[in-house]
């Protein structure tokens, strides 16, 4: 299987050098060159990690034995819980995704991911520095993902003042030799700039042995993949998923999955007032707008990037260089109608998020974090066609404050979250440009 980078201009490569490089020479995106289909019929009766790695298998060029024993590294007992329960509800099920080490989706990939990272560059005897902007949650689950892996370091930029205060003690509390937190003063796609930028620079990329664990490196997404197949495998009936996201990775990695032959109804996207990808497939014009501060700060983003992966993987192809060109030149772009199953989207606003807390609490008993909220809001208003799947992403208990207001009364939270309010912090703050963070991360490596 080779990758090739959504821009055309980067050599194609395996899919050990395309997890090494995370983002491609020329700015893009790889994407496999075919997509195999499963033998949906063999994964029956299997576990969580059998099935992972047999998901896996025909994207990697890892031996069978050795991606077997990582899926089952990444998601035994050292996984922390059932890495994708399904718990029923009056509309069908929620696919609860928080029993990882940091209590959010991103661990079902990381763990995976930083376990792979680290056997590829114990096979060739190197190292790697891993730059990751996060807007929430990738920053910890990629932090955690590196501990105990000695050939990677990890450096999490996260926007100041726009996580909440449990996401960034996460962060900032793991006192890790290999683990790194940057405040950059801006938004999250003032962070993920940065990251592109140094990415494109390929003597300093090269020099600084840089990769990336954010959704813009493939394996996590074929990672994320895994659980849509296993709803399918646990349901018995064709995906009605709804999905919440900021930068179209856990969206995609559902599309992904209906792309391999995972047979699917309907896929709904679910955003909040930061609604670039709603308003794209409402009206196929992707087009960047103001960053607003909402209670689900992962979803605090206008610049989709994933969004690229798609255009090149629905139908795009050639074009798709093009589009980017534009849309960096201009923060607009317009596109056919691309390939895929019956494909909607929606959005919540705050009062809207607050309100699906409470409604849930009260139907069912259960909390939900508020980007869980915007799904099941979003859910609530689309054409019922049966039982449908929505995806949590995170546990409540790191959004104590949004939940408080929600049921206007205190929330506990989870006890292991709350004990880091007592505990030290390392961060260092920076402006948000490139040099500054080139500069850093060069003093990293003396």
């Amino acid at each position: 299987m080779r990758y090739w980078s959504t821009r055309g201009l980067a050599a194609p490569v395996g899919f050990q050098e395309a997890t090494l490089q995370g983002l491609a020479s020329d700015g893009g995106l790889f994407v496999p060159e075919i997509v195999p289909q499963l033998d949906l019929a063999a994964l029956k009766n299997l576990d969580y990690a059998q099935v992972a790695w047999r998901v896996m298998a025909p994207f990697c060029d890892i031996p069978e034995a050795d991606l077997r024993a990582l899926c089952e590294d990444a998601y035994g007992p050292k996984y922390g819980g059932a890495p994708a329960p399904l718990r029923a509800d009056p509309w069908g099920h929620v696919l609860e995704l928080f029993h990882g080490p940091t209590y959010s989706f991103k661990d079902v990939a990381l763990q995976f991911l930083g376990r792979t990272l680290n056997y590829i560059l114990t096979q060739r005897d190197e190292r790697c520095n891993l730059l990751v902007a996060t807007s929430g949650d990738t920053g910890s689950a990629a932090l955690q993902s590196v501990v105990g892996c000695p050939r990677l370091t990890a450096v999490v930029m996260f926007p100041k003042g726009r996580v909440s205060p449990l996401q960034q003690r996460q962060m900032t509390t793991l006192l890790e030799p290999n683990t790194h937190c940057l405040e950059i003063d801006g938004t999250f796609d003032d962070c993920q700039a940065i990251l592109k930028e140094l990415n494109r620079d390929a003597e300093f990329k090269q020099r600084m042995r840089l990769g990336a664990v954010n959704s813009v490196n493939f394996a996590r997404l074929l990672a994320q993949s895994v659980y849509y197949v296993w709803i399918y495998l646990q349901t018995g009936e064709p995906l009605q998923v709804v999905v919440p996201t900021g930068n179209f990775g856990n969206f995609l990695s559902a599309w992904l999955a209906y792309r391999m032959g995972v047979p699917t109804r309907r896929l709904a996207l679910a955003t909040n007032e930061n609604d670039i990808v709603h308003r794209y497939f409402r009206d196929r014009v992707y087009e960047r707008g103001q960053v607003h501060e909402t209670l689900a700060p992962a979803m605090d983003i206008q610049v989709a990037s994933n969004l690229e992966r798609f255009f090149s993987m629905a139908g795009g192809g050639d074009q798709v260089a093009g589009w980017m060109a534009q849309f960096e030149k201009t923060g607009r772009v317009e596109t056919p109608p691309l390939e895929g199953p019956e494909m909607v989207s929606g959005r919540a606003s705050r009062g809207e998020i607050l309100q699906a807390i409470r409604d849930y609490h009260e139907q069912v008993g259960v909390v939900l974090c508020p980007h869980t909220a915007v799904a099941w809001h979003v859910a609530r208003r689309l054409p019922q066609l049966g039982p449908e799947v929505v995806v949590a992403t995170a546990h409540p208990g790191k959004f104590p404050e949004a939940v408080a207001e929600a049921l206007g009364r205190p929330y506990p939270g989870h006890p292991a979250l709350e004990a880091l309010r007592d505990r030290p912090q390392r961060v260092v703050s920076l402006p948000a440009e490139a040099k500054a963070v080139k500069l850093w991360l060069e003093g990293l490596s003396n």
